[in-house]
Protein backbone atom coordinates (compact mmCIF):
# COMPACT_ATOMS: atom_id res chain seq x y z
CA UNK A 1 0.00 0.00 0.00
CA UNK A 2 1.28 3.22 -1.00
CA UNK A 3 0.93 6.97 0.09
CA UNK A 4 -1.44 7.39 -2.89
CA UNK A 5 -3.67 4.64 -1.50
CA UNK A 6 -3.85 5.56 1.69
CA UNK A 7 -4.86 8.64 0.83
CA UNK A 8 -7.14 8.14 -1.54
CA UNK A 9 -8.89 5.75 1.33
CA UNK A 10 -9.04 8.33 3.52
CA UNK A 11 -10.39 11.23 0.63
CA UNK A 12 -13.22 8.39 0.04
CA UNK A 13 -14.18 7.69 3.63
CA UNK A 14 -14.34 11.84 4.56
CA UNK A 15 -15.91 11.87 1.08
CA UNK A 16 -18.67 9.65 2.05
CA UNK A 17 -18.99 11.36 5.49
CA UNK A 18 -19.83 14.21 3.75
CA UNK A 19 -21.96 13.04 1.64
CA UNK A 20 -24.23 11.49 4.78
CA UNK A 21 -23.77 14.93 6.90
CA UNK A 22 -25.80 16.67 4.03
CA UNK A 23 -28.03 13.72 3.81
CA UNK A 24 -28.86 14.05 7.70
CA UNK A 25 -28.26 17.61 8.61
CA UNK A 26 -30.41 16.99 11.81
CA UNK A 27 -27.01 15.45 13.29
CA UNK A 28 -25.13 18.54 12.81
CA UNK A 29 -26.86 19.63 16.04
CA UNK A 30 -25.12 17.05 17.96
CA UNK A 31 -21.67 17.87 16.43
CA UNK A 32 -22.47 21.45 17.60
CA UNK A 33 -23.74 20.89 21.42
CA UNK A 34 -20.95 18.68 21.88
CA UNK A 35 -17.99 21.52 20.80
CA UNK A 36 -20.12 23.83 23.28
CA UNK A 37 -20.07 20.80 25.95
CA UNK A 38 -16.32 21.02 25.39
CA UNK A 39 -15.95 24.19 25.62
CA UNK A 40 -18.24 24.60 28.69
CA UNK A 41 -15.81 21.93 30.21
CA UNK A 42 -13.03 24.53 29.46
CA UNK A 43 -14.68 27.20 30.93
CA UNK A 44 -15.73 24.92 34.67
CA UNK A 45 -11.60 23.44 34.25
CA UNK A 46 -10.53 27.24 33.87
CA UNK A 47 -8.20 26.51 30.74
CA UNK A 48 -6.99 29.21 29.24
CA UNK A 49 -8.08 28.80 25.91
CA UNK A 50 -11.44 28.56 26.96
CA UNK A 51 -11.50 32.20 29.60
CA UNK A 52 -9.83 33.71 27.06
CA UNK A 53 -12.31 36.14 25.26
CA UNK A 54 -12.05 37.46 22.01
CA UNK A 55 -10.66 41.49 20.79
CA UNK A 56 -8.60 41.20 23.56
CA UNK A 57 -11.21 41.64 26.56
CA UNK A 58 -12.84 44.91 25.31
CA UNK A 59 -16.34 43.84 24.90
CA UNK A 60 -17.93 47.14 25.84
CA UNK A 61 -20.55 45.22 27.84
CA UNK A 62 -18.06 43.55 29.99
CA UNK A 63 -15.66 46.46 30.38
CA UNK A 64 -16.68 46.85 33.78
CA UNK A 65 -16.19 43.02 34.96
CA UNK A 66 -13.96 41.02 36.72
CA UNK A 67 -12.77 37.87 35.03
CA UNK A 68 -15.14 35.37 36.95
CA UNK A 69 -17.94 37.61 36.26
CA UNK A 70 -16.88 37.24 32.81
CA UNK A 71 -16.38 33.41 33.16
CA UNK A 72 -19.75 32.90 34.73
CA UNK A 73 -21.55 35.17 32.38
CA UNK A 74 -20.24 32.33 29.53
CA UNK A 75 -20.65 29.42 30.98
CA UNK A 76 -24.67 30.81 31.10
CA UNK A 77 -24.48 31.61 27.40
CA UNK A 78 -22.75 28.41 26.32
CA UNK A 79 -25.18 26.63 28.40
CA UNK A 80 -28.15 27.99 27.36
CA UNK A 81 -26.36 27.21 23.29
CA UNK A 82 -26.46 23.77 24.56
CA UNK A 83 -30.39 23.11 25.50
CA UNK A 84 -31.03 25.00 22.21
CA UNK A 85 -28.81 22.44 19.80
CA UNK A 86 -30.24 19.58 21.86
CA UNK A 87 -34.08 21.37 21.83
CA UNK A 88 -33.83 21.84 18.14
CA UNK A 89 -32.30 18.24 18.20
CA UNK A 90 -35.22 16.38 19.84
CA UNK A 91 -37.83 18.45 18.40
CA UNK A 92 -37.07 18.02 14.56
CA UNK A 93 -39.33 15.97 12.89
Amino acid sequence: MTITDIYETMNSKAESFFEWAQAHPKYGLLFAAALLALWLAGLLLRWKWACHWQFNSTLWFFDGCKPETRRKVQMVLVGMAIIACLTIFFAWK
